[in-house]
C-alpha cells in the first residue's frame, strides 16, 4: 500500500513538472541551426523585440515579421543586440535567409544566417551556421554587401 502511494505521488509530481515547464512558454526552447531546414523568409517588420534567448547570455534582437505570400508570423532571431548596429523599423521590409522551425504550440521561427535591408546584406552566421559574433564585442555584424533584393 505504502509503495503504491509513492508510485502515485512521483506519477503526479513529475506530471506536475511537465505541467509547469509548458506554463513558462515565453521563452522558447533554445533551437540551433540546422542547414537542413534553411529557407528564405520575406515580409514585413511588425515588432521588434530584445529577449532573453541563452541563459547568462546579452538579449537577442527579435524581429516579429509578417511573410509577403502567406501573411504567416515568424519571430525571427537576428543576433545578440550588441552585434547587430543597423537601424530597423516596424514596416520595414526585410529578407531574411535562415533555419526555419515551429514549437509545439505552432509558433514559427527563423534563426538568420542572413538579412537583407535597405539594399545591405548582413551576414550574421557563415553557411554552417555558426554565428559571425563569435570571439565577442569587437566584432559588429558581420561582412556588408551592396546588393540589393
Amino acid at each position: 500500500m505504502r509503495s503504491r502511494s509513492l508510485l502515485i505521488f512521483l506519477i503526479l509530481f513529475a506530471g506536475g513538472g511537465v505541467f509547469l515547464q509548458g506554463q513558462q512558454g515565453s521563452r522558447p526552447t533554445p533551437h540551433f541551426y540546422n542547414v537542413d531546414t534553411e529557407q528564405q523568409v520575406e515580409g514585413v517588420i511588425r515588432e521588434i523585440l530584445f529577449e532573453p534567448r541563452y541563459e547568462d547570455r546579452a538579449s537577442f534582437l527579435i524581429l516579429i515579421l509578417e511573410e509577403k505570400k502567406s501573411r504567416d508570423i515568424f519571430r525571427a532571431e537576428i543576433s545578440p543586440a550588441w552585434f547587430f548596429d543597423h537601424d530597423l523599423h516596424a514596416g520595414e521590409n526585410v529578407k531574411i535567409i535562415g533555419s526555419v522551425y515551429a514549437n509545439q504550440d505552432g509558433v514559427r521561427f527563423v534563426i538568420a544566417r542572413e538579412l537583407q535591408s535597405a539594399g545591405e546584406t548582413f551576414l550574421l552566421r557563415d553557411n554552417r551556421g555558426f554565428p559571425t559574433w563569435r570571439g565577442g564585442k569587437m566584432k559588429r555584424a558581420g561582412p556588408r554587401k551592396g546588393r540589393g533584393f
